[in-house]
């Protein structure tokens, strides 16, 4: 069945998968350009169907609802054969349109998702799937390898799922030790927030240099697009970590130079928190994570604290958002 798809959200979670394509010695052993977000896929089936993409109208959720729909009539075309199977992460986000054009391109579909990890409020995500699938094909995970406990204990008291499990009760973690979660004790300036994580990084990138090796990356997380220029700019400064690091983002419109795939040799990754879902690192640094808190949700807290495996270390510039301040204490303080 080799007409398949994998399909994702951002283009950060689509260059993370196709790292996974090759094996140790540089061999395909997934075609790397079938892995693609779902909006490239939208738009590539208008292409291959003659037809213009939908003019941009609406807001940012508008936008997506038009294209799927228009990509629903072309599987009755008969131009191009439906798909074997199409694979499909993240299935929260889902909007019901594009659920139903993922539904008319193949009679097989595998999707994966987690309710907590949902960062598009407007989103149909999990219940639009799950009326979808046939009875009985739904599977619940009820363990994990990847997440320290430590980590899994501050996820918990953010968010657990409805059937009432936790991550700490289903961890199956065995990576180094020990792990951390590092909340900074008060309020630090840009510049002494990038210092902070510049200190750390230096230290990482040695401790973790094996496991780096083998695929692991380190991240640096913020809240706006332009505060990722702002981290690379100050790590390049430094001589100790000039060159290993890379932003990790979207090629944008008229740009035709950006090399959007994981540079293996920079393994500290800059990219901002939308961005992050559904990656992996081996150590993240969440700096300015106070900014934009009206914006955040619950789910969006959850999801940026479960992006690290072993070390987790916050940052804010004025107050810790209340999220964060009652999912962590640091060891050794006094009780109230």
């Amino acid at each position: 069945m080799p007409n398949v798809l994998v399909l994702t959200f951002t283009r950060a979670l689509t260059e993370f998968i196709k790292t996974g394509c090759l094996d140790d010695q540089g061999r395909e052993i997934f075609p790397i350009n079938c892995v693609n977000t779902i909006e490239f896929w939208l738009r590539s089936l208008y292409r291959s169907h003659h037809t213009e993409i939908p003019e941009s109208a609406g807001d940012f959720i508008a936008r997506k609802r038009s294209l799927a729909k228009g990509a629903i009539d072309f599987a009755k075309a008969g131009r191009m054969p439906l798909y074997d199977t199409l694979f499909v992460d993240e299935a929260q986000d889902l909007l019901q349109e594009e659920v139903d054009a993922i539904k008319a391109w193949s009679q097989n579909v595998f999707l994966v998702g987690d309710d907590r990890q949902k960062i598009y409020p407007s989103a149909e995500g999990l219940d639009a799937v799950r009326r979808l699938l046939p009875e009985g094909t739904e599977h619940n995970l009820k363990f994990h390898y990847r997440l320290a406990p430590e980590i899994c204990r501050v996820a918990d008291r953010i968010l657990i799922p409805q059937d009432g499990g936790t991550l700490s009760s289903t961890c199956h973690y065995n990576g180094p030790s020990p792990a951390l979660v590092t909340v900074q004790s008060k309020p630090q300036t840009q510049v002494e927030q990038l210092n902070a994580a510049a200190e750390h990084l230096k230290q990482q990138v040695r401790v973790y240099e094996d496991l780096i090796a083998q695929g692991d990356r380190i991240a640096v997380i913020v809240a706006r697009r332009d505060d990722r220029e702002l981290v690379l700019n100050h790590f390049s400064q430094d001589p100790s970590l000039k060159n290993l690091s890379q932003i990790i983002r979207a090629r944008e419109s008229q740009e035709t130079d950006y090399d959007p795939a994981i540079d293996p040799d920079r393994p500290i990754c800059i990219l901002t928190e939308k961005a992050c879902k559904g990656l992996e690192f081996r150590a993240v640094h969440w700096l300015f994570a106070d900014e934009l808190r009206h914006h955040h949700e619950v789910e969006d807290y959850y999801t940026v604290i479960t992006r690290a495996k072993t070390s987790m270390s916050v940052y804010y510039s004025e107050s810790l958002p209340e999220d964060l301040a009652r999912a962590h204490a640091e060891d050794g303080v006094l009780p109230w």
